[in-house]
């Protein structure tokens, strides 16, 4: 792993995937970071950089864009297995996909989703209701445009479901984790890109909850596994 020389600054957005997947594994290797949330309208955040997209970390002075650029520059010289390999690739090129079409299924999801940001102290009252408004209007768009852009059906619910079950039954099978006694690469991926739906706003995780699949079980196993080993290196 990677020796840092002083707290990660990572430039995100609280509901981002990409930058929940960074944030899972920054916490569970007990990586000191900051977090500084970017107005996603004037992104005025990271003015600095010609690169205008999150998540975006300053390490060891170092910018490095992309999340999965910052995991394997703090990984180091940690090699990882081809398997674990295979379902990292899979988190990035499907399953993060999936997300927007639910997140952002209807207008009054989309605006549900934005409630965060009313309440982030970085933002003044009025720059919270514009951008909770505006936000929510343009992720709507954007998750309609993102099923046609990924190949995604018409129900993005099901494609989620569909995404879990196939991760609980060829990922972590019998196993706790994917990594077996301890989490990996893999594990990590996944979760953090999956705890970016959970909470109170979203209606894509309470569908989860209540739906019935073969490994349900093992799925809400590992999950609250996964939470507890990222959040016992906090």
């Amino acid at each position: 792993m990677l020796q840092v020389t002083e707290p990660v600054k990572l430039y995100q957005y609280d509901v981002c995937p990409f930058c929940n997947k960074v944030q899972a594994f920054l916490e569970y290797q007990g990586i000191p970071f900051e977090k500084v949330e970017v107005n996603p309208l004037t992104k005025k955040e990271i003015k600095f950089s010609e690169y205008k997209m999150v998540p975006l970390a300053i390490i060891n002075g170092q910018q490095v864009n992309g999340s999965s650029a910052i995991i394997e520059t703090l990984m180091g010289q940690n090699i990882i297995s081809e398997r674990e390999k295979e379902w990292c690739s899979w988190v990035d090129s499907h399953l993060v996909h999936l997300l927007p079409p639910n997140i952002y299924r209807t207008p009054s999801e989309a605006l549900e989703s934005f409630n965060y940001i009313t309440s982030n102290s970085n933002f003044s009252v009025v720059e919270g209701i514009v951008m909770r408004y505006a936000g929510a209007a343009v992720m709507f768009l954007i998750a309609k445009r993102s099923k046609e852009k990924y190949g995604l059906s018409d129900n993005p619910r099901q494609d989620l479901f569909d995404a879990v079950e196939h991760w609980s039954s060829n990922g972590i099978k019998s196993s706790l984790y994917h990594g077996g006694d301890e989490p990996d690469a893999a594990d990590l991926a996944v979760y953090g890109v999956l705890r970016s739906i959970v909470g109170d706003n979203y209606e894509t995780w309470k569908d989860l909850e209540n739906h019935s699949f073969a490994s349900r079980n093992a799925f809400f196993k590992w999950f609250e596994a996964m939470k507890n080993s990222v959040n016992n290196n906090l």
